[in-house]
C-alpha cells in the first residue's frame, strides 16, 4: 500500500498534477487554463451549437464524439484529476456558462448572429466547403 501511495504521489508529481490544486475551483482553474484540453471542449460546444441550431448539419458520429471525449479525458487524467473531479468541472454551471458565452463571442467575431438558424447555417456550410478543422468534424444531412 505504501509503494502504491508513493508511486502516485510521483506519477502527479511528475505530470504537474493535482497535488498543487486541492479545491474544485483550483482544478477548474488548472483545466480551463491548460489549452489542449480548453480548445477541446470549446471545439465540442461550437460543434454542439452549430448542430442544435442548424438542423440540416450533422456533428460527427457517434464513435468519433466518444473517441475525441476520450482524449480529452485521458489529457486531463493525464494531469492527475480524477474522475469526479474532470466530472465536476464538466458539469460545472459557470463553467458552461463561460463556454457559452465564448462560442457566441467567436461566432459574433465571425460575423454570425449565434441565435440565427440562417446565418448559423450558412456559416456551418461555409466551414464544411472551405474544409476547416470545425467543418471537417461536421457534415450536411
Amino acid at each position: 500500500m505504501r509503494y502504491a501511495i508513493l508511486a502516485l504521489a510521483a506519477a502527479l508529481s511528475i505530470t504537474g498534477g493535482a497535488s498543487a490544486a486541492t479545491t474544485q475551483a483550483q482544478i477548474n482553474e488548472a483545466l480551463r487554463n491548460n489549452p489542449q484540453v480548453y480548445n477541446g471542449l470549446f471545439t465540442a460546444a461550437l460543434i454542439r451549437h452549430v448542430t442544435d441550431t442548424c438542423p440540416d448539419v450533422r456533428p460527427p458520429g457517434r464513435l468519433a464524439r466518444v473517441n475525441y471525449f476520450l482524449s480529452l479525458y485521458n489529457r486531463a487524467r493525464g494531469m492527475g484529476y480524477t474522475r469526479a473531479q474532470i466530472e465536476a468541472f464538466v458539469e460545472d454551471k459557470a463553467e458552461q456558462a463561460r463556454m457559452k458565452s465564448l462560442v457566441e463571442r467567436h461566432l459574433q467575431r465571425a460575423g454570425v448572429n449565434p441565435a440565427s438558424e440562417a446565418e448559423v447555417c450558412a456559416y456551418a456550410r461555409t466551414q464544411i466547403a472551405e474544409r476547416t478543422a470545425l467543418g471537417r468534424q461536421l457534415s450536411e444531412r
